[in-house]
């Protein structure tokens, strides 16, 4: 990454100085504080009134469409012709165990708790080349309950995502887990000519050499004992793919063959590595939710929800470049130096991002 950092306010959209205050003082104050991220606590950890602070909700959908260009700002910026880029896409739950009133809450399994629970649960992508990793975009998964009108599974948000990032960055290839490795998906990937490496379920069947079985179980599908991975041309309902498999050492089970299924007829020593650059997003919910308060907003209303994980994702973007040109290991250190700051060193930083200074 190399030239001048994007600006968050350098966007189509004419933003009055009052309107770029607020939305800098949000995104500020998730950045400074290191409690709750409400509007109380952003209040005081900026010395200023509680009104000042929740100005960023006056108009959360003006602040969405600000927040959301200067991430695809973000996407022009990176040297993306420059080594090789992966879109991630996942689903996280954002909890919300206490809510009553809040939109779009409902109650879905958490992978955290191991467990239902109550809270809001979107479908994210981030952009990665293994060093660095910025969340770009999400869309708010609606139970078919309580929106039947504005449903829609999280394979079909996933691929509206798709459909715009492709737009923006052609060819990039994108990686995600088992859950979105579905029929559909991979008819869809076909179809839009996408490139992709997912998580493939061991008892889903497949054609190999003309042998229906499945995975699991399909001769030509397993690894010889000298070698660590294997990659053979298949069919799945009728849908030429690539199968990956190969062994991973599990902390608690020993030994364990993973499946991946890819339109790339590449070596398994580089799916398996094209792979592991899914762990990334995994990053961005870490920190999202430990350091950034992704789960922190109290507003009601969902558009006023979504302003404030756009402001998180917004938040770890300014940490993540600060990270890549400080040659920091990860964006908590650069957050933890930040925080160590005088205020208004960090306000100064923030507002050159801003280009409030």
């Amino acid at each position: 990454m190399s030239g001048p950092c994007p600006k968050l306010f350098d966007t189509e959209v004419q933003v009055n100085r009052k309107m770029r205050r607020a939305v800098a003082r949000y995104v500020g104050g998730i950045l400074r504080y290191p409690g709750k991220k409400n509007c109380s606590a952003i209040a005081r950890a900026s010395s200023v009134n509680h009104d000042a602070v929740y100005e960023f909700f006056e108009n959360p959908l003006d602040d969405t469409i600000i927040l959301q260009m200067f991430l695809d700002k973000v996407i022009a910026f990176l040297p993306l012709k420059s080594g090789n880029w992966y879109i991630n896409i996942d689903e996280t739950m954002i909890d919300k165990v206490f809510s009553t009133k809040i939109e779009a809450v409902a109650y879905n399994y958490s992978s955290t708790h191991s467990d239902t629970i109550k809270g809001l649960s979107i479908v994210v992508a981030v952009i990665t080349n293994g060093r660095i990793t910025i969340p770009i975009t999400f869309k708010t998964w609606l139970s078919s309950k309580q929106f039947p009108d504005k449903h829609k599974t999280r394979i079909e948000l996933a691929q509206q995502l798709m459909i715009d990032i492709q737009k923006q960055a052609p060819g990039i290839m994108f990686l995600m887990d088992g859950a979105f490795s579905s029929e559909g998906m991979l008819r869809f990937c076909l179809e839009h000519k996408m490139k992709y490496c997912m998580r493939f379920h061991s008892n889903k069947k497949v054609i190999v050499d003309g042998e229906l079985a499945q995975v699991r179980q399909h001769d030509g599908i397993k690894i010889s004992n000298k070698k660590k991975g294997r990659v053979v041309k298949g069919l799945y309902k009728g849908i030429e793919v690539f199968l990956v498999a190969f062994r991973r050492k599990e902390k608690r089970s020993g030994v364990k063959i993973i499946y991946l299924v890819t339109s790339e007829n590449e070596s398994p020593k580089k799916m398996i590595s094209t792979y592991k650059k899914r762990w990334a997003i995994e990053k961005v919910f870490r920190t999202a939710k430990q350091h950034l308060g992704l789960r922190d907003c109290q507003a009601r209303n969902a558009s006023k929800q979504e302003a404030h994980i756009f402001a998180v994702f917004v938040a770890y973007s300014f940490l993540e470049i600060h990270k890549f040109h400080r040659g920091a290991k990860n964006p908590e250190q650069i957050l933890h130096k930040l925080r160590g700051h005088r205020p208004g060193q960090l306000r100064d930083q923030f507002e050159t991002f801003c280009s409030l200074a």
